[in-house]
């Protein structure tokens, strides 16, 4: 069964020089124009699809529509790819415990000052 495209809108958007935009957006089962999205999966990493726009909705059933936008990855790039998120997630990790220690470092200072002036 051959998608039907519904053509761009005018959008305020942050593409990056270099990837394309789509000209064009395919329209869903239900007849909705499909939005971009990303993947963030190991296997897909950074790799943006068209998905019905009621995907993970929990009021509304979304019609499971899925097309890829961009190829597939190199098996290297998804390597690279796999190991910069991880690399991320793992400083996210170590900045909010960091954040937590000086709360508490904090939190601490102004209960001795307080108990200080009793």
């Amino acid at each position: 069964m051959e998608a039907k495209w519904r053509r761009a809108t005018s959008r305020i958007s942050n593409w990056h020089e270099g990837t394309e935009e789509p000209s064009a957006f395919p329209l869903c089962g239900r007849g909705f124009s499909a939005q971009l999205r990303t993947s963030w999966s190991n296997d897909n990493p950074g790799r943006r699809f068209f998905g019905c726009k009621n995907h993970g909705s929990l009021v509304h059933h979304a019609c499971r529509y899925f097309s890829w936008f961009d190829p597939p990855m190199t098996p290297r790039a998804r390597v690279v790819m796999v190991g910069l998120l991880k690399k991320i997630k793992t400083n996210e990790v170590q900045r909010r415990k960091e954040r937590l220690c000086w709360v508490f470092i904090l939190a601490l200072c102004v209960v001795m000052i307080w108990f200080s002036k009793l």
